[in-house]
C-alpha cells in the first residue's frame, strides 16, 4: 500500500475476508488444485521447502538443536504443509503455530499435527500469542485484494517477531501493477517493498519453473530433470521468496 493510500473501512475489510472464504471453500478446495501427485505441485512444494531450508541456514538456525528452541508462526497455514516440513527438519511442534481463514483446513492440520497451537480466523483480529522467532507468510496477499488489510498482515507479521527473528515470504510477482482478478492479483515488488516499510529483504526472484514446462518435463524425466531446468531460470516465473531480518 503506497503512503498515499487511504485507509479501508472495517466493513470493506470484512467484505474482502468474505470474498477470501467464499473463493477458498466454493472453489479453490473442493478442486485440489495442488495436490502433490500433480507434476506441478510437487516441483513447486520442492522448492519451497528448499527456499525455507536456504533461509533457516543463511539466518544461523543451521542444526536441529538450533531449530528446536525455535518459536515458529505460519500465517495463511492451510492443511499444515509448511508446518509438517520445518517438524521433519526438527521444529518442535509444541512451539509451533498455525492460523488460517479456513476451518476446513484447520480442522484437517489439527489432525495432523496435534501438539501445534492451530487457530481459525483473520490473522489481522486474531490472538495467536507470541513473540516468535520466525513468521512465514506464504502465497496469502495475492488472495487479499484490499491494500489497507495487506498491510495491516504484513505489520502484525513484524510485529509478532522478537529482534532478529525472520519473516520468511513468498507470492507471486509482477515487475509492475497488473489489474488482477476477482479473487487473485499478482503483487509488484514495489509494493510488497512498500508492505516492508522499507525493511531490506533477501528476494529469490523468478524462482519457480513455468507450469507448462513443469507439466511436460516431469513425468517425461523425473522432478530431479525439471529442478535441473528451473535453477538454469530461463523458462521461470516470478514466483519468488524472500526473507527479512528484524
Amino acid at each position: 500500500m503506497s503512503e498515499t493510500s487511504p485507509p479501508s473501512s472495517d466493513a470493506a475489510i470484512e467484505e474482502d475476508l468474505d470474498r477470501i472464504r467464499r473463493f477458498y471453500r466454493d472453489k479453490f478446495l473442493p478442486e485440489n488444485a495442488w495436490s502433490t501427485l500433480l507434476p506441478r505441485p510437487y516441483l513447486y512444494l520442492r522448492q519451497r521447502q528448499r527456499r525455507l531450508r536456504d533461509t533457516l541456514i543463511e539466518c544461523g538456525i543451521d542444526t536441529p538443536e538450533r531449530l528446536r528452541s525455535v518459536d515458529v508462526l505460519d500465517v495463511g497455514a492451510g492443511t499444515g504443509t509448511n508446518l509438517t516440513w520445518l517438524v521433519e527438519l526438527g521444529a518442535d511442534p509444541s512451539r509451533c503455530t498455525g492460523i488460517d481463514i479456513m476451518p476446513e483446513s484447520v480442522a484437517v492440520a489439527r489432525e495432523r499435527l496435534p501438539l501445534v497451537h492451530w487457530y481459525s480466523g483473520d490473522f489481522s483480529s486474531t490472538d495467536v500469542g507470541g513473540p516468535f522467532d520466525v513468521v512465514m507468510l506464504l502465497a496469502v496477499l495475492t488472495s487479499i485484494l484490499d491494500p489497507s488489510l495487506k498491510q495491516r498482515i504484513v505489520d502484525r507479521c513484524f510485529s509478532l517477531l522478537r529482534p532478529g527473528g525472520v519473516l520468511f515470504f513468498y507470492d507471486y510477482m509482477s515487475k509492475k501493477e497488473v489489474r488482477g482478478s476477482e479473487n487473485y492479483k499478482r503483487l509488484s515488488y514495489a509494493e510488497v517493498d512498500g508492505y516492508f516499510r522499507g525493511r531490506t529483504a533477501r528476494w529469490w526472484r523468478r524462482d519457480y519453473l513455468r507450469a507448462s514446462v513443469a507439466n511436460r518435463i516431469v513425468p517425461r524425466f523425473g522432478v530431479t530433470a525439471a529442478e535441473l531446468v528451473q535453477a538454469l531460470g530461463w523458462f521461470n516465473i516470478e514466483g519468488s521468496f524472500a526473507y527479512v531480518r528484524v
